[in-house]
């Protein structure tokens, strides 16, 4: 077997073309492929598996009509709860999701699409049975829509010893046209903040429905410090599907420019600076700033006193700070290590499934298995 954490292909940033002096790497033959960490030729291996990791998102900042940028967003990845993608060769591409709570068939479906895309379109030769399991749960704000489709797009170009650009698997999967967030933190890990896009006259939409054929700009990732991370999913609150998302933008969106500005203005000089600077107590500020800002207030409103009831819970336990992760509901919190076994506790009691956790300085694993 071999692994890799350090990914075979071009990276670049988003919004930027490939450098011209290091093309992506063609498809190679099956029989001859094999992979050289110094030339970073692309072997080919009869089965891939990627470990994807959650993200945080901590908020969209630009919402307002006549903004020259729309969307942009904050949030860091985190190392759990992640799934597992198991890729094997197969006379059929087909797309199993084992997970305890799996993916509406709509979405699973649209997941089979854009790998039929990928595949039609790089003319890939080698179909796949892809197999989603983990504790990484969808619709709950850990960004597994995107981690996933990622991870099941680079592990069939992998198989096909396909090499693809960083700008190509993003485009490919679809994602990214709200935030930068996700399609970030899948290859890099870190804090992202990102400027998003030019205001060209589209529509306010979320990932699973926004154009991703121009990317949002990312400021440079930021390595998070090791601060214990608890993240709290309500089992009794009922997390948006992608419809109630889709609808949850339109009645919401746009906002008046100042809610732009004091979401802007909390994002980099609370939370980025912060990260900077190890800053433990300027970057709980800021996340508890951020969840009073329009768009998170809005946000929170969805669930009403029942999830404002298990944040109190959280921070008289002893949390420095609570936060909402994207659409929710899920509720994460920081905190001393001393204190987390409590918060934990006092989440449970509220009805919470609480795991303990920390931030992520790298992006997903591959593991390539030889015949």
């Amino acid at each position: 077997m071999m692994s890799l954490r350090v990914p075979y292909l071009t990276t670049v940033k988003a919004g930027t073309r490939p450098p011209s002096t290091s093309p992506p790497t063609p498809c190679l033959d099956r029989s001859t492929a094999r992979f050289s960490r110094r030339s970073g030729s692309v072997a080919v291996a009869n089965r891939v598996d990627v470990i994807v990791h959650p993200r945080i998102h901590l908020g969209l900042l630009s919402m307002h009509r006549e903004s020259p940028r729309l969307n942009g967003g904050i949030g860091f990845a985190i190392n759990g709860p992640a799934a597992q993608i198991e890729t094997s060769e197969a006379g059929t591409l087909t797309v199993r999701d084992e997970r305890s709570c799996p993916m509406e068939a709509a979405e699973l479906s649209q997941l089979q699409g854009a790998l039929e895309g990928f595949l039609i379109s790089r003319g890939m030769e080698r179909a796949a049975s892809i197999r989603i399991f983990g504790d990484m749960l969808t619709h709950v704000g850990l960004g597994s829509a995107t981690a996933i489709r990622l991870g099941a797009i680079e592990a069939l170009a992998i198989l096909n010893g396909c090499g693809a650009s960083r700008v190509e698997l993003v485009s490919a999967s679809g994602r990214g046209g709200t935030s930068g967030v996700g399609i970030n933190t899948y290859f890099d890990g870190g804090l992202i903040c990102d400027v998003g896009k030019r205001n060209e006259g589209q529509p306010v939409l979320p990932s699973s429905r926004a154009d991703p054929s121009r990317l949002p700009l990312a400021l440079p990732a930021l390595a998070m410090p090791e601060w214990p991370v608890l993240i709290c999913i309500p089992r009794l609150i009922a997390p948006k599907t992608q419809e109630e998302e889709i609808d949850f933008f339109s009645r919401t969106a746009p906002l008046p420019e100042s809610t732009s500005f004091e979401a802007a203005y909390v994002a980099l000089f609370d939370i980025y600076a912060s990260a900077a600077e190890s800053d433990y107590a300027g970057f709980c500020r800021g996340v508890e700033r951020m969840q009073q800002t329009a768009w998170k207030r809005a946000e929170r409103s969805e669930y009403g006193c029942a999830l404002a009831g298990i944040g109190d819970a959280l921070l008289r336990a002893g949390a420095d700070c609570v936060g909402m992760s994207s659409l929710g509901p899920l509720l994460f919190c920081l905190a001393a290590p001393a204190q987390m076994n409590a918060i934990a506790q006092a989440a449970r009691l509220m009805g919470c499934d609480a795991h303990q956790t920390t931030p992520r300085n790298c992006g997903r694993e591959i593991h390539c298995h030889d015949a």
